[in-house]
Parts: structure tokens; sequence; C-alpha cells
């Protein structure tokens, strides 16, 4: 094409302007006498060929058109809903958060849990050597831990920032490009597979945690070394997709160790305080990766996609020596060959599972189970499966379609029936006999999940960050629809929005602790949605880049403040026996929450205008006020104590 053209109703057509930063017609206005634009009508645009042919004709609804107001192009078919549609749901987490506040405080660290899990462990009788170590110096793991974050969120940067404002000008769409962040992203909702490993295969003379942490970082330098080093990558999305993807693999693996490492050392007290430092450093990640980054490629503009991914090698590699000359413990060796050995030791020898109750064998009689109670172990592990066949649905349906979903879910169903039932009664040891206490063994982490605040986290976390599917929405919205170039977003985005979640985090972490996890992450919650509801209820003022630009900048400062509270929330309900696996669990939930928003992208744009999507957003980042009066923080360790 060279050319588009536009007209009113019936008017004539007029040629527009094309304003798109690469010259291909991605962005483009229009300048027509004033008298047009009245009353409801209809656009029409067409494409001028360059034979000086016209393309067929493609209309839009026009909504509301006046001289005073934003001129919202609406393509027939969607759907506009009212605001007054969500009132209700504002109303009615509110009036959560305020039973939240009106409850005895039950989110003090210090009130509910007596002691640090790391009391229970053994140390090696001898004189311990006056060396440097995360266990004996706050600094060091204070500074440590905030590195590690810092380094997940360096490429995580890159990727939610620049990359897919790239993208976006480049003319994806919004499921494009959140088809794209679902693949790349997967790897951290699968990373609570790493925990058992993490958390029952050590190297112990090099430290319980710290062998995985080395091992992740390396791989993680690896695959961004091997991106940056292929020819043209820019264009080859899918490969660049396959890279990325294997790079969080290595990331996920990091984070698990990290957290394991964090629920190990910190005491806590210093849950909220440490996690407001750690997750800041993530941020402050974020917009190195985001913001400079961006800025570096915008103004270079031979370096590249690859080339400016090749330049968070050296931070990587860097951060990297913490870990690397730091030990765990004093004592312990700083490297296969050097000199040291294992200080920490199980307080006893590591058991997989744990008999069951007095309680589950009082509920068997004559050697068969309760019909009431078996009926309900076999329904959850039906709730797993159709989980599992919802989760194929969204991961390869794509590739295999619903009946490829279905027979996939159904061989899963036969090996789960063959593993867990296809024995006596008596021993059948499935998920759902274990949660109910039934069956003849009893893993950890389902002895911690079958707890009413453990549980109910996972919902918690799923709901979370459900509303990202808002990212490319908005993306595509600020870039092809109001005109800013990727720089300019991502300067924001990346930029200044990210001050503004670390300013929450480190915030959030500080009042988490000193008025409760529970109230601030309700209270805010409330805040981050009713500041995304802002972003929709100012459509007038869309082309005020001013009043656009604040409007991003707020909600990550509430959001900050909340994803804090949230994770020093999870921390208090995950037992230290399997904190790596329990504590991961969480994050994968969040980040599943997120990826399966990121999938409804395309559909959120397809079938509803910007601004009912946008409003959709805010709705459901309320849902979480209406989960938290639920959750007791302190069940966990008092009901199961703080063993290692």
């Amino acid at each position: 094409a060279v050319g588009v053209q536009v007209r009113f109703g019936a008017s004539e057509w007029y040629a527009a302007t094309d304003i798109s930063t690469q010259g291909n017609w991605a962005n483009w206005k229009v300048t027509v006498p004033e008298e047009v634009m009245k009353g409801n009508q209809t656009l029409s645009a067409r494409l001028v060929l360059a034979s000086g042919d016209m393309s067929a004709v493609n209309s839009f609804s026009v909504i509301l058109l006046d001289e005073y107001g934003f001129t919202a192009l609406v393509p027939q078919g969607l759907v506009s809903l009212s605001g007054i549609w969500f009132a209700p749901f504002i109303i009615v987490a509110m009036l959560m958060t305020y039973n939240v506040f009106r409850q005895p405080r039950r989110s003090e660290s210090n009130v509910e849990i007596e002691a640090s899990g790391a009391e229970e462990i053994v140390w090696d009788t001898d004189t311990l050597p006056d060396q440097l170590s995360l266990t004996t110096d706050w600094n060091a793991r204070a500074l440590s831990l905030c590195a590690l974050y810092l380094a997940q969120g360096i490429p995580s940067g890159f990727i939610s920032f620049t990359l897919i404002a790239y993208l976006a000008e480049q003319g994806y769409s919004a499921a494009a490009i959140g088809n794209m962040l679902f693949w790349v992203y997967l790897p951290w909702v699968f990373k609570f597979l790493w925990g058992p490993f993490v958390d029952n295969y050590h190297y112990l003379p090099m430290g319980r945690r710290r062998p995985w942490i080395l091992s992740a970082q390396s791989g993680m330098v690896a695959t961004v070394v091997i991106i940056a080093l292929v020819p043209g990558i820019e264009s080859k999305v899918t490969l660049l997709t396959v890279l990325l993807f294997f790079h969080n693999c290595f990331a996920s693996l990091q984070d698990v160790a990290v957290d394991g490492l964090a629920v190990d050392i910190l005491s806590p007290e210093e849950f909220g305080k440490i996690n407001g430092f750690m997750f800041g450093a993530k941020r402050l990640g974020t917009m190195i990766g985001g913001a400079g980054i961006g800025y570096l490629i915008g103004k270079y503009s031979s370096l590249g996609i690859a080339g400016g991914l090749f330049l968070t090698v050296p931070l990587l590699m860097l951060i990297m020596c913490l870990p690397a000359f730091i030990r765990e413990r004093p004592g312990e060796k700083l490297n296969p060959w050097s000199e040291g050995k294992a200080i920490v030791k199980p307080s006893k020898p590591t058991e997989k599972a744990v008999k069951v109750s007095k309680g589950a064998i009082r509920k068997v009689k004559g050697g068969s189970i309760d019909s009431s109670d078996k009926a309900k172990a076999i329904a959850v592990d039906f709730a797993l499966l159709a989980f599992l066949f919802f989760f194929l649905l969204l991961t390869i349906g794509d590739v295999v379609g619903l009946l490829g979903s279905v027979i996939v879910a159904v061989v899963c169903a036969v090996l789960w029936y063959f593993k867990f039932y296809f024995k006596p009664e008596e021993e059948w040891n499935s998920f759902g006999m274990q949660f109910y206490d039934l069956a003849p063994v009893q893993s950890d982490i389902v002895k911690a999940l079958s707890l009413r605040a453990p549980m109910i986290g996972v919902l918690l976390a799923m709901l979370t960050y459900f509303w990202e599917f808002l990212i490319p929405v908005l993306n595509v919205l600020y870039i092809q629809q109001l005109g800013w170039t990727d720089t300019e977003f991502v300067l924001v985005t990346g930029g200044s929005a990210v001050v503004s979640a670390i300013l929450g985090t480190l915030m959030g972490g500080i009042i988490a602790d000193r008025y409760g996890a529970r109230r601030i992450a309700s209270l805010f919650a409330i805040l981050t949605g009713l500041s995304i509801f802002a972003l929709a209820l100012v459509e007038p003022l869309w082309e005020n880049r001013t009043v656009m630009t604040w409007l991003i900048i707020i909600y990550p400062f509430f959001g900050a403040v909340m994803g804090i509270s949230l994770i020093s929330l999870f921390m208090n309900v995950t037992w230290p026996k399997v904190g790596a696996t329990q504590f991961t669990l969480y994050m994968a939930m969040l980040n599943f929450g997120a990826l399966f928003g990121l999938k409804m992208a395309g559909y959120f744009e397809e079938n509803f205008t910007f601004t009912t999507t946008i409003m959709i957003g805010g709705t459901c980042q309320l849902m979480i006020a209406f989960v938290l009066p639920y959750i007791d923080p302190g069940q966990t360790r008092r009901e199961l104590g703080n063993e290692f």
C-alpha cells in the first residue's frame, strides 16, 4: 500500500498521513473539516495500492464524535459496557477490605511465628572459621538476595518492555504479542517442578542452595549470549521465542533456589522488609532491561535487539560473583576443589513421607474407607485432572486442537489411575487421598497444602495477576492507536513506571510488617483496581500525553505495594520443611494467572472495546479483596511448627 483514504458517513474520501516510525502505515492520522466530525457516523477506510487501485473498504462505528472529546473508533461487533456494570464489584470489594481491617490482626510474623525455621538446623559442633557468609552477615545476606533478584529483572525488563514495544511498532497484534509472551514465560508456571529437586538434592559441602544458584545463573548468561550471537534474530520471532523459553527455564530455576535460600536464612521478622528490598531490586533490573536498554536501542539504531540484549551479559556475570565468592555458612567449600565441609545437616535422616495421623486411621473401618471421604478425595483428583486439561488447552491447544488436548488429558488420566488406584483400596495414595489424610503415607507438601490457609493461598496467587492481559492491549492502544513510538512508550513503562513500582515495593515491605500483610494487600488491591479503572474513565483525554503518562505511572506503585504484601503473606503460610517447593508453587500460580491473562489478550482485543477491556482488567484486580478475609497467615507454622 502507498496510502490510506478515510471518509465519515457519506463524506468525500480524505487522504491519511503515515506517522509510523517504520513507514509501514501501522499508525496514521487524517485531518477533516470540523463539520464532518459530528454525531454518530460510520468511518470507512481503504488502502491505496501501488497500482493505483483501491482495496476493499473496511468500516467502523464511530461513537460520540464531537468537537470537545476524543474520537473513539470502535470496530463493528465489539462489546462496549458502561462503567455502571462494574460498580457492584467495586462496592463489595471495598466492604470486604473493611471487614479485613475490622478483624484482629493476624498477619504479624512476630506474633504468630514464635521462632525461625532455621533453629531446627543441626550445626557442626566444631569451631566455625571466621568467614564471610550469608547466615552470619546481614549485609551480605541482603545484598546477595537483592542482587540475584536484580539478575532476574534485567532480561525480564528487556522482554516485557523493550521487546514487546518493538513488536507492537512492527504491527504485531495484541494476540500475537500475548501468545509469544505466553510461551516465553511458560517456564515460570512450571517452576514448582524444580522445588522437589532443590529441596532434596544438595551438594552440602558448598551449601544447600548455592550450587543450584550458580548453575542456574550460568545457564542464564549462556542463553543470552547465544541469542545475541544469532544473526538477524529480530526477524526470527519463532527462534527468539524458543531461546527466550530456555533462558527462562534457567531463570525460573535460579528463582526457586533463591526463594529457598531466603526461607532458610531469613527470620520471620525479616520477611516483609527483605522481600521489599528483593522485589525492589528486581524492578530496578526491569528498568535497566526496559527503559535503559530500550533508550540505547532507540538512540543507536545499529545496536538492534540482539545488541541490546548482549549489553546485559556483563551485569549478569558481575552479579554471579556474589554467590560465587560468598558462602552460605562459614566452613563450607567456596568451590568444589577448595577446602571445607558440610556444615548444615538435617536434624534426622530425611524422610520422603510421614505416616498418617491416628485421626486418619480412625477413618478406616474394617479395612475400607468411609464412602463420603473417598468421594471427596476422588473429587480432588478429578479437579487436578480438569486443571491439567485446561492447561493443555491453553498451551498445546493451538497446535493439536481441542481433540488433541482431550486425548492427551485422557492418557494422563489413565496413567494417573494406574499409578495411584490400580492396587488394593487400603494402598491408594493419590493426591486426593493424601489431601484428606486417607492414604497410607502423606507427603510433606500435601500435608502443608491440606491446611486451609496454604490452600487459599494457591487460589489467591492465581487471581493476583490475571489482569495482565492488559499489557499487550495497552501496548497496542498506546503505540498503534494513540501514535506513541515504541521508544517513548518504553521510557515511561520501563522507566518512570518502574521507579514508581520500586518505591511501592520498598514502602510495601515496611508497612506490611507494621500494619499486617493482609490489610495492606487488600487495601492496595482496591487502589490498584481503581487506578486501572481510571485509564478507561478518562477516555476523552486519551490524546493528552501528560494525563496518559501519569496514569501508567500511578497504578504500578499501588500494584507493587499489593504484590510485596502478598509475597510476605505467602512466606508466612509456607512450611520451612518444604520451603522451596511450597513457596515456589505460589510463585508459579502467580505466573500461571498472568500467563492465562496474556493468552486471553487476543480474545479481549477481538471482542471488547479498549475502554471495556481496561475496566474488566481493573475489576479482575479487585477480586483479590474477596479472598483475603478467609486466609489465616499463622495457621501453617502454628499447626505444623518450624521443622526444617
